[in-house]
């Protein structure tokens, strides 16, 4: 494995298209049968294609995100971090609202997580079963659009769930937790051609690792940067700004005295 500490490496592995993400796996067949497993979604969304059909697919995502009203969306977290339940529920169903989404019931959010924790790998049978209940719900009739709007949930679900944590642990500051404590630290890529970042020759099939968290990156940059950055930002300021405020409400209210 090559493993790329500095800037400058890193944002040309970044830009280079012979650097890909991890390839998803593409489930049993390819007909309408695999249509709603993991390995199906895995397949299907912008995060794991490369080349045309991932700008393709970008470009969906980009404009469903343009769609979103970002003051509004740190409005809507401050309210939705106001009621009971973790994070990763606050952020799916802020986020969902922002989407034009149907309301997440419980159901819906539990299936969420269950993508969540096998989107980068794992084979939960429940995963399948959650993938399936979502797709209905995502109120695109095509497939593929469906399948990345369930991926523009479950990528933001923990990434942003852990940077409000970061936030709450330190200063309160969130630009300022993302550069000192960012929820990405490393990514990974794979060569589908041989390939030179600087000096560094990096041979056909060859895993490298880009550890983007200690030099600002946790974003990404190039044409991959995250096209969802300033939606991440906004709602982890809606939470902690809400949890602010909530602290000094507790402090001023009479029953704090008791």
């Amino acid at each position: 494995m090559v493993t790329l500490t500095s800037r400058t490496d890193i944002e040309a592995a970044l830009a280079d298209p012979s650097l890909v993400p991890l390839p998803a796996a593409t489930g049993p067949g390819s007909g309408a049968e695999a249509v709603g497993s993991m390995a199906w979604l895995r397949a299907t969304v912008a995060r794991f294609a490369h080349g045309e059909v991932h700008a393709r697919r970008r470009a969906y995502v980009e404009a469903e995100l343009a769609r979103i009203d970002v003051d509004a969306l740190r409005r809507l977290a401050a309210g939705q971090f106001s009621r009971s339940g973790d994070d990763r529920t606050r952020v799916l169903r802020s986020l969902a609202q922002s989407m034009r989404l149907p309301d997440l019931d419980d159901a819906a959010v539990a299936a969420l997580c269950t993508v969540a924790d096998n989107y980068f790998g794992g084979d939960d049978p429940a995963a399948d079963d959650a993938v399936r209940l979502l797709l209905p719900l995502m109120g695109a009739g095509d497939p593929e659009q469906a399948a990345n709007r369930v991926g523009i949930l479950v990528q933001a679900c923990d990434a942003t769930s852990a940077l409000i944590a970061a936030a709450r642990d330190g200063s309160g500051d969130v630009h300022a937790t993302v550069r000192s404590a960012p929820p990405v630290q490393v990514m990974r890529r794979i060569a589908i051609a041989a390939t030179r970042v600087g000096t560094v020759e990096i041979p056909e099939g060859e895993p490298v690792l880009l550890e983007v968290g200690p030099v600002g990156l946790a974003f990404g940059s190039g044409p991959r940067v995250c096209p969802g950055r300033a939606l991440a930002l906004a709602l982890a300021e809606g939470a902690v700004a809400e949890g602010v405020l909530a602290e000094g409400a507790v402090a001023d209210s009479p029953a704090s005295a008791l």
